[in-house]
């Protein structure tokens, strides 16, 4: 590791860089800090700007590998705004960086809107390839991937999550897909609830001293992550399907008690339509008698109504003599 920078160092000075503006797409390690490329070092430290997601990571990356460029932000937050300076700066003849957080950017980090206008104004673009979770996977799996899916990111409503493992249990290519820390069990409940006998993989923490690798059909790998308690960086990989008998797939009501989503869908059947009945209306009794109707008498009886004599007047004393009243002499006098 210290023999690369040495290297890089050395051939700084003999590098020739072009005055016109460049965008350079950087991958970065995606754990193991010995897996930054040489070229990725020295098209980084032949930039003007190094534009990272978030700034404390940045800050790290950049003094990691003792690097002194100005560092911008690139986010969600202000990825509009920030896209079309960074363009100016590119029409100016500066060249920039485009890094990620871990891996290859614009995977799953902002940074495709400033590659689009890039394409756009016709200035040059160039990727530097590097440290890859995806493949990493793939190749550790152990499943053909000659020809293979990436399927990004699953749904965080439960329902949503369960139809789109449903439709990817029939997918005939290896599948891999990525996810949060914090969402492996929810991820392995919905494969075990359709597909509980396709052999998978699962990648921790790959390219780490400490990476650990499993393997087992979806029930194993879901007995086994509910006691080993894991939290950390993973991939899965499923093997493709070969008999589409084996899908479990959950009817639709048993889908929508296992999680009812927050917003309903426009396809998803109403509850009732206006053409028919709904579900109570004033003249009917739901779920059992109403407590009371304006018509008659409520189950107990009320305190007063406008037709009794109510609880008190001015003319009767209610709960005991009253102190005084207007036709006898009060209690004080002046």
């Amino acid at each position: 590791y210290k023999l690369t920078i040495e290297m890089d160092t050395e051939n700084k000075s003999e590098e020739k860089w072009p005055d016109e503006g460049i965008l350079y797409i950087i991958s970065t390690p995606i754990g193991n800090d010995g897996d930054i490329s040489i070229r990725a070092l020295k098209s980084i430290r032949g930039s003007h700007v190094v534009v990272c997601e978030e700034g404390k990571v940045g800050g790290r990356f950049l003094h990691k590998y003792n690097i002194s460029q100005k560092m911008e932000l690139l986010n969600e937050n202000n990825e509009i705004e920030k896209t079309y300076e960074l363009i100016k700066l590119l029409k100016a003849g500066q060249r920039i960086s485009l890094v990620s957080d871990c891996g290859t950017p614009i995977l799953a980090d902002p940074g495709l809107l400033l590659v689009q206008e890039c394409i756009k104004e016709n200035i040059k673009v160039v990727a530097v390839p590097g440290p890859t979770s995806i493949m990493t996977a793939l190749v550790m799996s152990g499943f053909p991937i000659n020809s293979f899916m990436y399927a990004g990111f699953m749904s965080r409503e439960k329902s949503m999550r369960i139809s789109q493992v449903a439709e990817l249990a029939r997918e005939p290519r290896t599948v891999v897909l990525l996810e949060t820390p914090y969402r492996l069990m929810p991820l392995l409940e919905a494969f075990f609830a359709v597909i509980p006998k396709r052999r998978a993989y699962i990648g921790c923490n790959l390219t780490m001293p400490y990476e650990t690798h499993h393997y087992g059909t979806f029930a194993e790998l879901y007995a086994k992550f509910s006691e080993f308690k894991f939290k950390g960086e993973f991939v899965i990989v499923l093997e493709g399907n070969a008999d589409s008998s084996t899908i479990l797939v959950p009817e639709s009501s048993s889908v929508e008690n296992y999680d009812r989503p927050r917003r309903r869908d426009n396809d998803a059947p109403r509850r009732f339509d206006r053409d028919s009945k709904p579900r109570y209306d004033r003249d009917s009794k739901p779920f059992g008698e109403k407590r009371f109707d304006r018509g008659d008498k409520p189950s107990g009886e009320r305190r007063f109504d406008r037709d009794s004599k109510p609880r008190f007047d001015r003319d009767s004393k209610p709960f005991g003599e009253r102190r005084f009243d207007r036709d006898s002499k009060p209690r004080y006098d002046r």
